[in-house]
């Protein structure tokens, strides 16, 4: 998006639960501002005019148009939600930090090489996830495709067919005259064929600088739209494929068009998913709010296990974006899990709110032996590890107390680890050849790192927090162990816990931090940290540097507090959430 601007007088302070912070920019339809939402995350609200307002029925089909558009995932920006600002409609929209495809040629020239082919590949992905999503963008066009460090993601998508909803007939909605399609000129149907049209007349644009069929002479763009309707298009400077591709989407019958789906395989090359986009589909099938998830591998196949306080855990097949085999059944609800192998089988390790522990296999979905029982309260978090070549498990309960597991025994291992010591999160971690247990608690906001073999504290606990602990994780940096703590003093904390210091300044929140997880994208060690304001953030380790946010939608999340996981499909990084319409999503976190 431009270059947020200082306010102008005149200007909101606050549009409905937003408090506005700088311009971005305004258009026929309206003003966009950006704008820090209720729990902390930044959005980019367009404010319509006034002229937009609409009866109170049309606005009603206003916001379920909207609503619609927000389904659309991937490698295209987010709508959120929609309401009304003094009468005037306004829509809430992910910002994406990053110029426009139009600002970049203008600036640069035009797009080259595997610069062009990746932009191709992921706009058409784009448009592919928008018309299954039953939508015509309408004004497909370079200023509608932002390229930030993630890569290209197209905006507006949806909002052209929701304004139809609240403007009489005489207004005119179609688009941008360079960009529009013949049948948008001569009063034809519009479909998804017309923003086929719209995307090659884009691609020609970045390829060459210019328009296929000439840039708009006039204030009215009526020869332009004449030589779209009657003459054909310049590809003459477009390098091959692109220029077979765009040749195809650039005549004037739309029926005879390519769709998206077609344009990627024509392509020849699957774009590459842009950091802080969803990959695929929702996985749904938990009907209560989901509290917990793991990654695993069974064999070669990436799972994903997820507990709720609908009473089962799921596995989720994620190269197959399904749920594999049944729910596991339970008493009451599932609070944590965790992934372990024994005896070469891959199995789900449960916490529950009925005070058990119980062991599952996941090939076979069924449950090894009966609950495990120890805790006379709730297990709120599960850790496995390898302690002395066997299968072991860390448990924290409601109780005050920390359990060790033996797994293959399917018994408890000894006397408590931790007694009457409010405890919120434990992780399980190879400290310079010592398995150890972290521990985060809250009543002294300390950090307790136990060696499993003696039982005995390696040292004095970590300190710096200042609230609560509410999350740990363990990995490591340039070759060394790392400890990852969050807390409700809204930071995370990076700690070397051989020295027992913290190794860089802390990674600052503008919420409470309910859950951290540790992962590797190529070399580059990174933290995901999951706020109470329903944004997860990616921090590169090396730099401390904010790379990018998943941001969920308010209105379909059932919790503040979204569970977050690290792992792996095919090869490329991927961050797991729940929490958000009762669904698990899977987010690209860029090339390795």
């Amino acid at each position: 998006m431009p270059e947020p601007r200082p306010l102008e007088p005149g200007d909101p302070a606050r549009i409905g639960g937003y408090r506005v912070t700088a311009r971005l920019g305004s258009g026929g339809q309206g003003v966009v501002y950006l704008c820090v939402g209720p729990h902390g995350g930044e959005a980019a609200i367009k404010l319509l005019h006034p002229w937009f307002s609409g009866t109170s029925s049309a606005r009603r089909l206003f916001d379920r148009e909207i609503e619609a558009a927000g389904l659309v995932r991937g490698f295209a920006a987010r709508l959120l939600a929609s309401g009304e600002h003094e009468g005037r409609p306004y829509i809430v929209s992910e910002y994406i930090a990053g110029e426009s495809v139009a600002e970049r040629v203008y600036r640069d020239g035009p797009y080259g090489g595997n610069d062009l082919l990746e932009l191709a590949a992921g706009t058409a992905t784009a448009l592919d996830a928008i018309h299954k999503a039953g939508l015509v963008h309408c004004d497909f066009k370079p200023a509608n495709v932002l390229v930030g460090p993630g890569g290209a993601r197209v905006v507006d998508f949806g909002i052209a067919r929701a304004l139809e909803t609240i403007v009489d007939g005489t207004q005119d909605l179609r688009g941008t005259p360079a960009y529009m399609a013949p049948e948008q000129i001569t009063g034809g149907p519009m479909g998804p064929s017309a923003d086929v049209f719209a995307w090659a007349s884009t691609l020609v644009f970045a390829a060459t600088g210019e328009p296929p069929f000439g840039a708009q002479d006039d204030n009215l763009g009526q020869a332009v739209m004449y030589r779209i309707v009657h003459e054909e298009p310049a590809l003459d400077d477009v390098p091959p494929p692109l220029r077979e591709i765009a040749s195809a989407c650039l005549v004037k019958n739309p029926d005879l068009r390519p769709t998206a789906r077609d344009i990627i395989s024509m392509i020849g090359r699957p774009a590459e998913a842009p950091l802080g986009s969803q990959i695929g589909d929702p996985l749904t099938g938990h009907t209560r709010t989901i509290v917990c998830i793991a990654y695993g591998r069974m064999a070669d196949r990436p799972i994903a296990l997820t507990g709720s306080h609908d009473g089962t855990a799921r596995v989720w097949d994620l190269a197959a974006g399904s749920q594999l085999g049944p729910p596991l059944q339970h008493r009451s609800a599932v609070l944590s899990v965790a992934c372990a192998r024994i005896d070469g089988r891959t199995v789900a390790v449960t916490g529950c709110q009925d005070r058990t522990v119980a062991l599952w296999d996941v090939a076979s979905g069924e449950r090894l032996g009966g609950p495990l029982t120890g805790h006379t309260g709730a297990v709120v978090s599960i850790a496995t590890g390898v302690l002395d070549g066997r299968p072991v498990a860390v448990s924290v309960s409601d109780d005050r107390s920390v359990l060790l597991w033996d797994l293959a025994g399917r018994r408890v291992d000894g006397p408590p680890l931790v007694r009457n010591n409010s405890v919120m999160s434990v992780a399980c971690a190879d400290l310079d050849g010592t398995t150890a247990v972290v521990i985060g608690g809250s009543y002294d906001q300390a950090v307790r790192i136990l060696d499993l073999t003696d039982r005995r504290a390696t040292g004095l606990p970590l300190t710096g927090h200042t609230n609560t602990v509410m999350s740990v994780a363990c990995g490591t940096m340039k070759g060394r162990p790392v400890v990852i703590t969050g807390g409700y003093d809204r930071t995370v904390r990076i700690w070397d816990p051989v020295d027992r210091k913290e190794i860089v300044p802390p990674l600052r929140h503008s919420s409470a931090v309910m859950a951290v997880a540790y992962g590797l994208r190529g070399d580059t060690p990174i933290v995901l940290s999951s706020g109470a304001n329903r944004v997860v953030s990616v921090w590169d380790l090396h730099t401390s540097e904010l790379m990018a946010e998943l941001r969920l939608s308010a209105a379909g999340l059932t919790s503040s507090a979204v569970p977050v996981a690290f792992g792996e499909l095919s090869g490329r990084p991927i961050a797991i959430t729940g929490g958000e319409g009762l669904a698990i999503r899977v987010w690209s976190l860029g090339e390795p």
